[in-house]
């Protein structure tokens, strides 16, 4: 431990630094003056100084505070050693920067007591002004790589601002980085795909998985693959990428080219909810599946809901973040609250809403990141591409036998075929759609005579698809012949089915499929399709697109 002893004669400090070394401390240094200090101490950085009070030059009152200032952050003990016994003299070598002071003369017992508590305490300061750079070095590391990070992320999850003009949004984090994601895209066929998602927890390990599902989605998108399709494949995605402990709660959705029907995937989100002007709510997208990023690929539901809106209608969703915000009453917000503010005020902007769930959080953290997006049903004219058309007519024919329907499913291969044609593209999503609904309506209906009334309650879902899986695997015989055919001179591309069933009744099966449980049905391909022609007894469909 090095001592400096300032004094300004020198028997007092000939004795002190003989104490001194007697108790140990043989790393002495002296000083007669308090200038003279100053100058020793810039020098050896003492551990501990023993400071006379009365001195010609500059007394230990002017010494002290200098002697402190000089030492930084780290504690620096300062020893008063005086012949001083009023109060007043003890007191003020306190105030000007001493930490202890002892009487003359001295007590050898009592002053090496004092040195060494001291110089405990000097040592824990050097610890924790060690430990405070070591941090302040290692914050700096993380604010670089955060703004390395952020950068990153800004070019690469930037929006469409043509597409965003549509939508109202707003994001707000919880912390720097954010668990919740919102993208937009165009689709090839003048419509909107949009994603609504998030992951388990917020901050930066829960945004990083942003990355690949917004290249992904963007890339699927420029496809003009159906919202089946792009569930499927960020399900896989984050199979591969994601710990077992985190997953993406996402709405995945597709708005039509007429701007009010909608086609949504729901998975672990609150519910997407349809407004008409009034405030009336017609439709809720409810969570129909789990997560992405839990199920393997054979577990994986594809299935998704469709609307058909009337333009200005509103769609409005958000993430859990809104409703279970809690305020410092610990109350939470719930559903409730959001959907009465929606239903009072059916035109209320997100930014209206988000302060409303600012004000009843009050002065309480936000705990989680929070996204509101909102769409008005409207014309997307503007956003119809213009692109050509391939001028080579092609057909495509497929017969399916009775072991090919129980191992295969033909529709993701027969898209791929059609939309390797140029211009194809932008009838991806319906194309997917078409042909999977009358598929399953041969497979089902015609072929194994299902019942599709029983999907109108949650225990006869499953009962039907029970009795689908049994069916199909005692089938014996039955098959399915598929052809499409494109005639460059109208642009036109027609999808025929044909089934060796005995047929069953089209006119009644679909119903009105947006109350139907599972969200499909005939009605859906004719609003998707040019002409839908049944005949022999429904054994044999025609539906034709334009392209």
């Amino acid at each position: 431990m090095r001592i400096l002893v300032v004094d300004d004669e020198s028997l007092n400090r000939f004795l002190l630094i003989h104490m001194l070394e007697e108790a140990g401390y043989t790393d002495c240094f002296e000083a007669e003056s308090g200038r003279e200090a100053l100058q020793l101490s810039e020098k050896i950085k003492p551990d501990l100084v023993l400071l006379d009070v009365v001195m010609a030059d500059m007394d230990g009152f002017e010494t002290a505070p200098l002697l402190k200032k000089m030492a930084g952050d780290i504690y620096l003990p300062i020893i008063f050693i005086t012949a001083l016994d009023d109060q007043d003299s003890l007191a003020k070598c306190l105030e000007v920067g001493g930490d202890d002071f002892a009487s003359k003369p001295f007590d050898k017992i009592i002053l090496t007591a004092k040195i060494r508590a001291h110089a405990r305490t000097r040592l824990l300061s050097k610890r924790a002004s060690k430990q405070n750079e070591e941090l302040n070095y290692f914050r700096i590391g993380v604010e670089r790589e955060h703004a390395i990070v952020e950068h990153i992320f800004s070019n690469a999850l930037t929006i469409n601002k043509t597409v965003a003009a549509y939508f109202d949004y707003r994001l707000a984090p919880a912390s720097s980085f954010n668990g919740d994601l919102f993208l937009i895209e165009p689709s090839p066929s003048g419509g909107i795909y949009f994603l609504m998602g998030d992951f388990t927890g917020h901050g930066l390990a829960s945004a990083i998985g942003a990355l690949p599902v917004a290249r992904a989605f963007q890339a699927m998108a420029n496809k003009g693959l159906s919202v089946s399709e792009m569930a499927s494949t960020i399900n896989k995605t984050l199979m591969t990428l994601l710990p077992g402990d985190m997953f993406f709660a996402a709405v995945i959705a597709e708005i039509a080219s007429n701007g009010h029907q909608f086609t949504v995937w729901n998975g672990g989100m609150p519910d997407l909810t349809v407004f008409t002007p009034a405030g009336e709510v017609t439709k809720h997208f409810q969570s129909q599946h789990m997560a992405l990023g839990i199920l393997e690929p054979y577990e994986f539901e594809e299935n998704v809901e469709y609307f058909d809106a009337n333009i200005g209608d509103r769609l409005i969703g958000y993430s859990d973040g809104v409703i279970e915000l809690t305020n410092v009453a610990e109350q939470m917000l719930g559903e409730d609250a959001v959907l009465s503010w929606l239903s009072e005020s059916p035109d209320l902007p997100v930014a209206d809403i988000e302060e409303k769930v600012e004000a009843f959080r009050g002065n309480a953290e936000q705990l989680d990141d929070i996204t509101f997006v909102s769409y008005t049903c409207q014309s997307l004219e503007a956003l119809r591409p213009e692109y050509t058309v391939t001028q080579l007519p092609f057909n495509i024919e497929v017969d399916l036998c009775v072991e090919k329907l129980k191992t295969i499913d033909p529709i993701y291969e027969l898209v791929i075929m059609v939309c390797s044609q140029l211009g194809m593209q932008s009838i991806r999503s319906d194309l997917s759609t078409v042909l999977s609904e009358l598929f399953n309506n041969s497979l089902d209906h015609g072929i194994l005579h299902l019942d599709s009334t029983l999907k109108k309650t949650t225990e006869g879902f499953f009962e039907y698809f029970d009795q689908r899986t049994d069916r199909l695997a005692k089938l014996k015989e039955g098959s399915i012949q598929i052809r499409i055919s494109f005639a460059p001179e109208n642009k036109t591309l027609s999808v025929e089915l044909e089934d060796s069933g005995q047929g069953f009744d089209f006119q009644n099966l679909g119903g009105n499929h947006d109350s139907d449980a599972f969200g499909r049905g005939i009605p859906l391909i004719k609003e998707l399709c040019e002409s839908v022609e049944y005949s022999s007894n429904g054994t044999k469909v025609t539906a034709t697109f334009a392209v």
